[in-house]
């Protein structure tokens, strides 16, 4: 059978940074049953609405296939009905973060079919044999559907595969990755586990859905693939960016990991992202000698208070010590702030504000926004910050949640006071970095004007200096 994956735009207003390990995997399962498979990637090309109805129309395939986050709720409510007005026998699977966060929702406002639940690839080749055999959906674990009726049915969840050993490498050929190395500058992301045992209020992880287990693809896998990558894009690839959410939890993983691309003798560069409570001098030694030159930690808030909310599992002064010791060892510390969590406060921010200047590092910012399925979400809505849920999750494609700008007050503070005061804060910290290091600022400069030009850079400044 001839099938079509969509991967719609996750963001319409930024350009297209990462391509979509799902779809990749779930073409792999496809194509190993025997099926045909046709990709379709809006986000990485940025089709206009004309060219992918052209695409659609032109393909033969009758199973179509929609993936991605909560972000795309916006684009399905004018993809669904355009598939079914050129398409009205198509039968249509969403999965992804949309699907698993809001099934309910996406079968009330959305002409679907079917919906695939947590972990993909073996519950989508088991439904498509049921589309074209019995049609007995109640067997298949991890999706919903539609009765004859007219039923929604959500049938029991899929436990996750007990192994990522079998995960096969990314297949790059199903997207312009031109476009996506392009626009990040060289970052290529290397699938190397999933999973996360903690439960921060803030995030949604699609195998949480199902249980907290962490697994690791083997460590040999992961080199063979950035050794692979390497040779296919040489230059083109400045940094490998190693994706999971608990790299470095696994210590024995993670020194076999450093181990291995030493003994390959690979001269890459690359980095990792890691909790401030899994960081010790032998992994980021191991690290080091590796060719680690980037780390990344979610330090959120340097409130006691706000990290206690955010049920982070780690204290301020955690990330006091975990900055100080990557510090010694790798080249580029990369840490997140998030700004106006309930419970947000002036003496809150003012904490934040004192710990970004103690550890004395580059930070990237973002607003606190509630994404469905997590439960700063169910909290925003009970708390009534959400007013109208439809008109909210219509315009999460549109929402920079890294931009200083407040999208929903979530704070103990009336709104015109929570915008000024986070604005104020995050202003403090980013003066008293670059005006002791003012050279970044022109290096920055420099560097936009490169890939920008002189009027869109221009544009850029007058527009964040209006914000």
């Amino acid at each position: 059978m001839k099938i079509l994956l969509i991967n719609p735009p996750v963001q319409v207003n930024t350009k297209p940074e990462i391509p979509s390990l799902g779809i990749s995997y779930i073409a792999h399962e496809l194509k190993k049953n025997g099926h045909i498979v046709e990709v379709l990637d809006i986000d990485g090309y940025r089709y206009p609405k004309e060219r992918v109805t052209e695409f659609i129309k032109n393909s033969s395939a009758r199973i179509i296939g929609i993936g991605g986050l909560a972000t795309v709720y916006s684009y399905l409510h004018w993809l669904v009905p355009e598939i079914k007005r050129l398409k009205p026998d198509a039968e249509i699977i969403l999965g992804g973060a949309a699907a698993s966060s809001l099934r309910e929702r996406c079968f009330q406002r959305l002409d679907i079919d079917y919906e695939v639940i947590g972990e993909g690839e073996i519950t989508v080749t088991e439904l498509i044999k049921e589309i074209e055999t019995s049609r007995n959906f109640a067997r298949v674990d991890g999706i919903g559907y539609r009765s004859q009726s007219g039923e929604i049915i959500f049938t029991k969840r899929r436990p996750l595969m007990e192994s990522l050993d079998n995960v096969p490498m990314f297949n790059d050929e199903l997207f312009p990755m031109e476009i996506y190395l392009k626009n990040v500058r060289g970052f290529m992301q290397i699938h190397a586990q999933r999973g996360c045992p903690h439960a921060c209020t803030f995030c949604f992880n699609c195998y949480r859905v199902v249980s907290n287990k962490v697994r690791y693809r083997p460590f040999y896998k992961v080199v063979d693939e950035i050794e692979y990558f390497q040779k296919k894009y040489k230059e083109k690839i400045r940094v490998f960016v190693i994706s999971g959410e608990c790299i470095t939890m696994n210590k024995k993983w993670l020194i076999d990991f450093c181990k291995e691309i030493i003994k390959r003798k690979l001269k890459i560069k690359y980095r990792v992202t890691s909790r401030v409570d899994t960081l010790d001098a032998e992994r980021l030694e191991r690290l080091k000698r590796s060719g680690c030159r980037m780390i990344s930690l979610g330090l959120e808030s340097g409130s006691d208070k706000i990290l206690k909310i955010m049920n982070k599992g780690a204290t301020a002064e955690q990330g006091r010590r975990a900055v100080r010791l990557a510090k010694k060892y790798i080249g580029f510390v990369e840490t997140f702030i998030i700004y106006g969590y309930i419970g947000e406060t002036r003496d809150t921010l003012k904490e934040t504000v004192r710990f970004c200047k103690q550890i004395n590092n580059p930070t990237s910012t973002y607003i606190a926004t509630p994404f469905p399925g997590t439960v700063l979400y169910k909290l925003a809505l009970r708390k009534e910050c959400i007013k109208d849920e439809e008109k909210y999750l219509m315009k999460l494609d549109t929402t920079l949640t890294y931009r200083p700008s407040v999208y929903l007050n979530l704070t103990d503070m009336p709104d015109t006071e929570a915008k000024n005061a986070i604005k104020e804060a995050m202003l403090e910290v980013t003066l008293y970095y670059y005006i002791r290091r003012p050279w970044l600022f022109f290096r920055r400069l420099i560097v936009n004007l490169k890939e920008n030009g002189i009027r869109l850079t221009i544009l850029k400044i007058v527009e964040r200096l209006k914000k």
